[in-house]
């Protein structure tokens, strides 16, 4: 059952009611409206509705055309009209009185009888301050009571002259008591949701400006006609920066904005210099605002209330600004919401002060441990790095010592069969000339030299032998170029720097990779196509260099054994191109390029990088490009660079500079 049909069956019962005494049966309604308008009021309705139902509640019950509420408002200096009954609603009924300077509503409020029974009639009261309802003529005004001041009064005129009796008036004052309890009720509720909200943000790590201007918003709503504002210490406790101003005039806010810290700087000024609250009722006479006072009128403020917020050390972090736009003084109420808001102000500041603090502490700690960490990581990188020259270098090392030895120990031999060859072309030339001279002077053989002649062919054999040793030369020669070339690889005696042949490092290198150029399966051996340009001695570490391209011609030897099945099927011929020439009367370019598949843009980006390898486990250890790669660019100053797509074979060119600057 609603409100106004609760009150209804009251009425009807008071009219319906057959008792003997009418008296009880009137105090029994009124008290039944005063129940059901209190269980309202405790049933947290919003006071817009409850002040709307008491005027119609009140009109029914006592039997009138009209009946207002007017409520000063909890700044305590401005007077509204919040609920009426009877009247044509104007636009200016919803303008504010001032109660400050209309000297009649102080009067009216000031009222020490809590109950004013009108004749509209008489002639006294012609000045009252409210207008009356155009054809009343009789009323009553009851105060809402408060402990100091009345939260404001209800209105109820009868269009006829009315004694109103002590029923009714003891009526209005029940349901004036209602009205004060439920005002006072929402105010509390107010400051209890403003305070949960705001910690609610601050829990929650919203931004503290955002929080301020919340704050300051919450607080206008309890305080209307109030310019809520805060201002924050800056960093060099010298000035009061903007921290939230969301409804004071702008070019206030701005020209507050840097307001100095000191005596007589305004209400912020000097509550953050005193470290206590500053109260200016009046703007115009207080000494504090000299300095600033037409900058404050200009802008219509009067009056400003400025409490400071502090740390729990006692250090003033800021100050909140209560402007009003005339002069006025702070009641309890004011006191208790100021209070509370410096509380709120004061925690969300040290809240944020101590997770901006924090994030500072950890923001810097993972800077440290980002900067510790790449050091380490560049430690690591640089001890790889270090490890792979070591063990690429060891294992050249092991090779050109094998190969050195290997050499060493053909050489003697081969050495030993070339220097005697010419002596056995000798003496079998002799031998042959003593042959021909026993044929000539005794042309008639004994039977079993003439069957020997024949069974050794001895023709033949005076024909062919001369052949025999010139092969056996002709090899051993190959072989001594063989030995040489194995000697001028391992070059054991030169890892400082030497002015070379580039193309003889090149030609040694292919000599030692020759057996892995002959492909199975009828596939077309690899064939080398050399495109030598006309290079100078360059200068460089030439064991080091060798080991360069043996890296890069491995490497693409494997891509076109890799590439065996598109040999089959094609009629291409796996290619490695070599080219060199001079660039600039500067630098050598060594070109070493195949025809194989080429590479994936992923992989071409990390094929200098330490332990990476396309190869399966066991096949390669993904050192010796890095390798290459530093013994180009750091040791010899000059550049490697991969040149390959997929599909189109791939180009490693090396840029050596003709001399190379002392390291």
């Amino acid at each position: 059952m609603n409100f106004n049909l609760q009150i209804s069956n009251k009425i009807n019962y008071k009219n319906d009611l057959n008792r003997s005494s009418d008296t009880y049966a009137i105090t029994l309604s009124y008290q039944a409206a005063v129940n059901a308008l209190g269980q309202k009021a405790l049933a947290g309705c919003e006071l817009s509705c409850l002040f709307q139902d008491t005027v119609t509640l009140v009109a029914q019950i006592l039997n009138v055309k009209y009946s207002r509420i007017w409520q000063v408002l909890s700044d305590s200096n401005s007077l509204r009209k919040v609920a009426s009954l009877g009247e044509k609603v104007v636009a200016k009924d919803s303008t504010d009185i001032n109660v400050i300077t209309n000297q009649q509503v102080q009067k009216l409020l000031e009222n020490i009888q809590p109950i004013i029974n009108l004749n509209i009639l008489d002639s006294q009261i012609d000045n009252y301050a409210i207008s009356f309802p155009v054809d009343s003529v009789s009323g009553l005004i009851a105060l809402i009571p408060d402990e100091s001041k009345p939260l404001g009064f209800l209105e109820v005129y009868a269009t006829e002259e009315r004694n109103f009796s002590p029923d009714d008036v003891h009526f209005l004052q029940s349901v004036t008591h209602v009205l004060a309890t439920a005002i006072e009720r929402k105010r509390s509720e107010a400051l209890v949701y403003t305070q949960s909200q705001v910690l609610e943000q601050v829990a929650f790590g919203v931004n503290l400006y955002e929080i301020f201007n919340n704050l300051c918003i919450l607080i206008e709503q309890q305080l209307p006609g109030a310019y809520c504002s805060i201002l924050v210490v800056d960093l060099e406790n010298k000035r009061l920066r903007r921290g939230a101003a969301p409804s004071l005039p702008e070019e206030f806010a701005k020209g507050v904005d840097g307001l100095m810290i000191g005596e007589c700087c305004g209400s912020c000024g000097t509550a953050a210099y005193r470290g206590d609250s500053i109260f200016a009722n009046d703007i115009t006479t207080d000494p504090l605002w000299a300095d600033f006072r037409d900058f404050a009128l200009s802008h219509n403020i009067r009056a400003c209330w400025s409490p400071p917020f502090k740390s729990q050390n006692g250090e003033v972090l800021g100050t909140f600004a209560i402007s009003h736009k005339f002069p006025c003084h702070p009641t309890q109420h004011h006191l208790e919401i100021l209070k509370i808001a410096t509380h709120i102000a004061s925690i969300a500041t040290e809240t944020y002060r101590a997770a901006s603090a924090l994030k500072k502490a950890n923001n810097e700690l993972e800077r440290k441990v980002e900067e510790r960490t790449s050091e380490l990581r560049k430690a690591l990188l640089d001890l790889q790095k270090t490890q792979a020259q070591l063990v690429h270098s060891e294992k050249m090392s092991s090779l050109g010592q094998m190969v050195a030895g290997v050499a060493h120990e053909i050489n003697n031999p081969i050495s030993f069969i070339a220097g005697n060859l010419g002596y056995a072309h000798q003496y079998f030339h002799d031998l042959l000339d003593l042959i021909a001279v026993y044929q000539e002077q005794y042309p008639q053989s004994n039977p079993n030299i003439a069957a020997k002649i024949k069974s050794i062919d001895l023709e033949y054999l005076c024909e062919d032998l001369p052949k025999l040793i010139a092969s056996m030369r002709s090899g051993s020669e190959r072989i001594t170029e063989i030995v040489l070339g194995l000697r001028n690889f391992s070059r054991l005696d030169e890892a400082k720097m030497k002015s070379v042949d580039i193309h003889e490092g090149i030609d040694n290198t292919l000599m030692i990779l020759n057996y892995q150029l002959t492909l199975p399966n009828k596939i077309p051996d690899i064939q080398i196509i050399k495109e030598y340009g006309k290079l100078p001695k360059i200068s460089c570490y030439v064991n080091q260099l060798n080991q360069v391209f043996i890296n890069i011609l491995n490497n693409a030897i494997y891509a076109l054994k890799e590439n065996m099945q598109n040999w089959q099927s094609v009629t291409k011929i796996p290619i490695i191109h070599i080219r060199t020439l001079v660039l600039d009367n500067e630098r050598v370019l060594i070109s070493i390029k195949d025809n194989g598949p080429g590479m994936k843009p992923e992989i071409k980006e990390h094929i200098f990088d330490p332990f990476f390898t396309t190869k399966p486990v066991g096949q390669g250890t993904g050192l010796g490009l890095s390798i290459s790669y530093q013994v180009v660019v750091e040791k010899h100053q000059g550049k490697l660079t991969c040149i390959s797509a997929l599909g189109e074979g791939c180009e490693f060119q090396i840029e050596i500079p003709l001399r190379i600057l002392n390291n």
